[in-house]
């Protein structure tokens, strides 16, 4: 088990790809079993633990499917469940750095988090290397160039977010202050 934490760390340092992962269905499910939980504990815009649930299982459903959807365009199905369990693996440990910074902003109030500099400049710095090591997975799952990594990175993004946003709009205009 401190193999496998070592091997996601040193994926998220961009020292060995999904292909350095076992093939593994049981990694795979543990890895998205904690990627929904994380997500769940992260989720401050539900109060409820049943809606915070549905919203973790429809996001990594959609990150699912899209980089299922990616890897069979890009005729590498062969490489889904190394390249799922790389994603699952590094977002759990990313929000599991992020949660504090998080924690810590939520934690003000409204007038102190428009000067909190430390924690917003940390999840945002977070929120960029986690797209870096997006890039880095796509780039050795599809053996392709850095500039195609990239644009499937962001095409996985939006994907993600546009369908997000559509299914909880209303949840999400509930939150927006008016």
């Amino acid at each position: 088990m401190n193999s496998l934490l070592i091997l996601f760390i040193d994926l998220i340092r961009l020292r060995r790809g999904p292909q350095d992962l076992p093939a593994s269905q049981y990694l795979l499910i543990i890895t998205g079993f904690l990627l929904i939980v994380t997500a769940v504990l992260a989720d401050h815009m539900n109060n409820d633990l049943g809606s915070r649930l549905i919203f973790a299982l429809t996001q990594v459903g959609i990150l699912t499917a899209t980089v299922w959807g990616i890897l069979a365009i890009n005729k590498k199905p062969e490489r889904v469940v190394q390249t799922l369990t790389a994603f699952y693996g590094t977002s759990v440990l990313i929000q599991l750095v992020v949660w504090p910074f998080r924690k810590w902003l939520l934690s003000m109030s409204e007038e102190a988090q428009k000067q909190a500099t430390v924690p917003l400049f940390a999840i945002v710095l977070l929120a960029i290397w986690s797209f870096v090591v997006m890039v880095y997975i796509y780039r050795n799952a599809l053996d392709c160039s850095r500039g195609k990594a990239v644009l499937l990175s962001i095409l996985t993004q939006i994907i993600v977010g546009i369908i997000m946003l559509t299914l909880f709009a209303n949840m999400l205009q509930m939150e927006m202050p008016s």
